[in-house]
């Protein structure tokens, strides 16, 4: 059995799509063939026994329009895709564009195509230009692929009610995973306030976590306080805290390799994500007992249940007021911590998601007779 799995990006980007894309194909690499298109330099690769195929493609961030959105577009993708001798494609993220080009040579070959959908695409939303087209993707792009889906793979309560209006042939629930092995409890002692994100974007909350810093700092002077994740904003974030003197006690660090995520974490003592729905992030926090501090959406509440500290969307006082008891209440946060820590072993292991999704295959397979 042979799937090839179809992503705009794959690692070294950092991203949950392409985080989750790696755990997934490195494990399913022991139980069969497996092949990931991706965009790139135009090279093949192997990584953890899977072969990488980076494609080069055009990436709207890149074009001089200053849009800065990460959304590329490699033209022979579907030429690549349909030539191969997969059993199944498997694409991921519902708006990207090579979603739509991976579907549309399962549909010219007549292979048996599963999508999943990771999110809803809030992120995206800070953009203008984004927002506008977002009806027209909906309507064209995504409907057609959901349309030629055999089945769509969601992750939550959220990503399944958004899918449900474009009407798929059938739903799966599979919830994320997290590499227990790779994030687990440190001996570490944490001391950074944290704001972690692949790409910093407004949605994420890291402007109301800048503007909470001077609050928090007026009740514990000695907090220090980090800001992770690439992207245009970071010159905008430093100049504001600048602004709210405060830059000296903000380590910006910038993107950082997936494989260093768990050592920053580590060095936390505050986990914080108060904008869009996190995903990933906030599972791998909880696996190395951190206590976390979030927005409750239901994804996060979902995920999380009362193991976490919530606080109202874009609201900078109340954050800076959830921050201050966290710190001066460590004996709380730490039992939230180690409830968060055993809800997230018991119930996102990668074993699990591996099995549901070998069990997918077999049964597309064995419905189109293809074995």
């Amino acid at each position: 059995m042979k799937i090839i799995h179809v992503t705009p990006y794959f690692p070294p980007n950092i991203g949950g799509i392409e985080t989750y894309v790696y755990e997934l194909t490195r494990r399913l690499a022991g139980y069969c063939d497996v092949e990931v298109f991706t965009c790139g330099g135009g090279f093949t690769e192997e990584v953890a026994g899977v072969s990488i195929h980076r494609l080069r493609a055009i990436d709207i961030k890149d074009m001089p329009f200053h849009l800065k959105i990460p959304y590329p577009i490699p033209p022979t993708l579907p030429l690549h895709v349909a030539m191969s001798d997969a059993d199944i494609i498997h694409v991921h993220g519902h708006a990207f564009f090579t979603t739509f080009e991976g579907a549309l040579a399962a549909r010219i070959t007549k292979k048996p195509l599963v999508m999943t959908i990771h999110d809803i695409g809030l992120a995206y939303m800070d953009y203008a230009f984004v927002r506008g087209l977002r009806r027209i993707v909906d309507s064209i792009p995504v409907k057609m692929t959901i349309d030629w889906s055999d089945l769509v793979i969601v992750q939550n309560s959220v990503t399944y009610e958004y899918i449900l209006k474009f009407k798929p042939k059938r739903i799966v629930l599979i919830p994320q995973g997290v590499d227990v092995n790779k994030f687990k409890p440190t001996k570490v002692k944490g001391r950074y306030v944290t704001f972690i994100a692949a790409r910093l974007v407004k949605l994420k909350g890291d402007e109301v976590f800048i503007r909470a810093v001077p609050l928090v700092l007026r009740e514990i002077r000695d907090a220090e306080f980090r800001v992770i994740g690439g992207g245009y904003r970071r010159e905008y974030l430093m100049k504001l805290a600048e602004k709210s003197g405060v830059l000296d006690k903000i380590d910006f660090i910038g993107s950082i390799p997936y494989n260093e995520v768990p050592k920053y974490l580590a060095e936390a003592n505050v986990i914080v994500c108060p904008g869009a729905p996190a995903g990933l992030i906030l599972l791998e926090a909880a696996a190395m007992r951190k206590p976390i501090i979030t927005v409750p959406h239901k994804w996060s509440v979902e995920s999380l249940g009362k193991t976490a500290y919530y606080t109202p969307l874009g609201n900078s006082k109340r954050l800076a007021e959830k921050i201050i008891y966290a710190l001066k209440n460590p004996g709380v946060s730490e039992r939230m911590a180690e409830a968060a820590y055993k809800k997230v072993i018991s119930e996102r292991s990668w074993e699990k998601v591996v099995s549901k999704h070998l069990k997918i295959y077999h049964e597309l397979i064995r419905r189109c007779g293809r074995f």
